[in-house]
């Protein structure tokens, strides 16, 4: 499937934020909506679950002005992807490198596939910009979110590890021939994020610490 869509560019901010920390590009590829109603037919919810948590993020963690803040970091300018390559060809060369630990949050709304690296521990700015509820830009049109990655296998996986719009275990199949469709040769596969997921960042702060911690002997 040929290219049709755009990379976002840093603002003033986010290129302060990249010489401190590194440069994340938010990736949107335009789908034909009714290719993605085929596969995807139904909207989620943002914090489906009224609980008090989800209540905290809707309304404070992810509030309208904290998602504008954040996307403060990208500038209004985009740099159009090449209508020459193919999103297979694209999504393989981020995975060039091999490392099984790169993961890309990303999100299906009604006409796009839009997509961010997951950055590291240190990098909190492009944490909130790489969030499901950040990147949709709290639309009300999402059909999928999760992650997705290349194992250390070289196979192409992903999973629906998005706590804002909790897709089901039963839409895995379906986001899987999605990509699939647009992206045949990568032959993605897919698996629940209660197998799959990434170590928490609080749990990984965590790890990280414990690591450096001197052995008492």
């Amino acid at each position: 499937m040929e290219i049709a869509g755009y990379k976002s560019l840093p603002s003033h901010f986010g290129q302060l934020t990249e010489s401190i920390f590194d440069s994340y590009s938010i990736y949107t590829l335009i789908i034909p909506s009714d290719i993605i109603d085929k596969y995807l037919p139904n909207k989620l919810r943002a914090f489906a679950s009224h609980t008090l948590k989800n209540l905290a993020k809707c309304y404070f963690f992810y509030s309208k002005p904290i998602i504008y803040a954040s996307r403060s970091q990208v500038s209004g300018y985009t740099e159009p992807l090449s209508y020459s390559t193919s999103l297979g060809d694209l999504v393989e060369d981020l995975f060039s490198k091999n490392n099984p630990k790169l993961r890309y949050n990303f999100l299906v709304s009604d006409n796009c596939l839009i997509f961010s690296r997951i950055p590291r521990i240190r990098h909190v700015t492009y944490h909130l910009l790489c969030k499901h509820i950040t990147l949709s830009n709290r639309s009300t049109d999402v059909r999928f979110a999760g992650e997705f990655w290349r194992d250390e296998f070289n196979n192409f996986q992903l999973n629906n590890n998005s706590g804002t719009y909790r897709p089901s275990d039963t839409l895995i199949e379906q986001a899987i021939k999605l990509f699939n469709h647009c992206m045949p040769k990568l032959k993605f596969q897919g698996i629940s994020f209660q197998i799959s997921a990434l170590p928490s960042t609080r749990r990984r702060v965590i790890i990280k610490i414990k690591r450096k911690r001197p052995i008492i002997t």
